[in-house]
């Protein structure tokens, strides 16, 4: 058999035997190089005559990978096949349904055309980061699904039963496929992490994407057509467990002189967080103890609430080889106050008034008093555990000040960051009807 044809055969067994499009829990590079090629640049343009290398471990060098490799129909000059995603809402939660349409267009054929065969068609939903300076970007989430799972209308589409590798004639023209995509809640193929709104070139983003495969039937050259839309995916907490107060609570302390020279008596701070877990935009309370020793009044309590964001940022080897060992990296630590709450020492009484400004009277010298403050927790503050590349922490700093030209005391209490969403998704909207209500699918 001559080489091209031995090269052709084994290009299209392995295209029908494999999820050519985008594969989860392979090498770094390989998995960077999918994202890069079907997500195309910043403006999702694709490079001409774009393509994938399809899931086989015999690919190990360039000659192979261009053997295998598969075009991308949306990088042709002139697609036969053309898809598009239309949903019904941009944000998810875990455990609940995408929903939308799949559109389906099928190009007449030309003259001299053969009829387009199509097979696999899938919706996938794919969570990455990425970082400015680095080329890679990291899968961290997936899930997909078959057209023929998710929506009843697939079958309209072929007009033949299928071949041996299940493709089958589509029909010509535009088909809209009202589909739900069950997103279960589990971590084998990753956990969401929901969107967080992080510093310039820093990004986490989920996309939904329709893919179908696609063949001429007469030149058996294989394709495949895709496209997506950005969406939101948020995971899903159980609020009596989140917002449970913590068996121990968090604590810091610290003792401090006011004065700049230093020496002297101090002051003691004792403050204590009853959990660890808090909602954005909801007020955060902290129980502050306080113990003055100094001949100072204190006179003003701050509450900052600190974005820490650490970037991991990979180490490639020199030595040609292509993976990447994720625990040989460059970090980058930024510090941001997002939040602030300052509680100022109220006015004294005053004769001939029946109430003064502010309720809080400030700590005297030689007092001990107990008392609490909050900070409002910004709404779009997120915690973000680390994946690869990215890792979100936050702390609420809490000073004490007796005024100008005097030292501060301060402690520091870390704290977890969740959206309400994650604990009350949206409501589901019910049946899920077809344009022409044809069918209806509860969910």
């Amino acid at each position: 058999m001559p080489l091209s044809t031995a090269s052709t055969c084994t290009s299209e067994s392995t295209f029908s035997r494999h999820d050519s499009l985008f594969s989860f829990g392979v090498s770094s590079s390989r998995n960077a190089a999918e994202l890069k090629s079907f997500l195309g640049n910043s403006n999702s343009r694709l490079r001409p005559g774009a393509t994938v290398l399809p899931l086989q471990a015999g690919v190990s060098n360039k000659q192979s990978a261009r053997l295998h490799a598969v075009s991308l129909e949306q990088a042709k000059p002139r697609a036969r096949v053309e898809v598009d995603i239309v949903l019904e809402n941009d944000c998810c939660i875990e455990g609940g349904y995408l929903r939308g349409a799949v559109k389906l267009r099928i190009r007449k054929c030309h003259r001299k055309e053969a009829h387009i065969l199509i097979a696999d068609g899938k919706v996938r939903v794919i969570g990455f980061e990425s970082i400015p300076g680095e080329t890679d970007r990291h899968s961290f989430y997936q899930r997909a699904s078959p057209l023929s799972v998710i929506t009843d209308a697939y079958t309209r589409v072929y007009d033949s039963q299928p071949d041996a590798e299940g493709f089958s004639r589509a029909m010509e023209g535009v088909h809209v496929l009202p589909f739900a995509m069950h997103l279960p809640v589990d971590s084998e193929l990753g956990s969401p992490k929901g969107s967080p709104s992080l510093q310039n070139g820093v990004s986490i983003r989920y996309i939904a994407m329709v893919s179908v495969k696609v063949k001429d039937s007469q030149t058996g050259k294989r394709s495949i057509a895709h496209f997506y839309r950005d969406c939101q995916v948020w995971p899903r907490f159980d609020p009596a467990i989140v917002l449970a107060a913590a068996p121990r609570p968090i604590q810091a302390s610290a003792a401090g002189c006011l004065s700049l020279v230093g020496g002297g008596k101090k002051v003691r701070l004792t403050a204590v967080l009853p959990r660890m877990t808090w909602i954005a935009g909801q007020r955060c309370y902290i129980h502050l103890s306080v113990t003055n020793e100094t001949k100072k009044s204190v006179r003003s309590v701050v509450l900052t609430l600190i974005r820490t964001t650490t970037l991991f940022r990979p180490r490639h080897p020199k030595d040609g080889c292509s993976s990447v060992d994720p625990d040989a990296c460059q970090t980058a630590t930024t510090h941001k106050v997002v939040a602030e709450a300052v509680l100022e020492r109220s006015q004294r009484v005053a004769k001939g008034h029946a109430s003064a400004e502010g309720w809080w009277t400030g700590i005297a010298p030689g007092q001990e008093v107990q008392f609490a403050h909050h900070i409002l927790i910004a709404p779009d503050a997120l915690s973000v555990s680390r994946a690869r590349l990215i890792e979100v922490d936050y702390s609420i700093q809490v000073t004490l000040s007796a005024g100008a030209l005097t030292s501060d005391v301060r402690v520091t209490l870390p704290v977890r960051i969740v959206n309400f969403l994650s604990l009350d998704p949206i409501p589901s909207a019910g049946p899920l009807l077809a344009p022409d209500s044809s069918y209806a699918r509860l969910v």
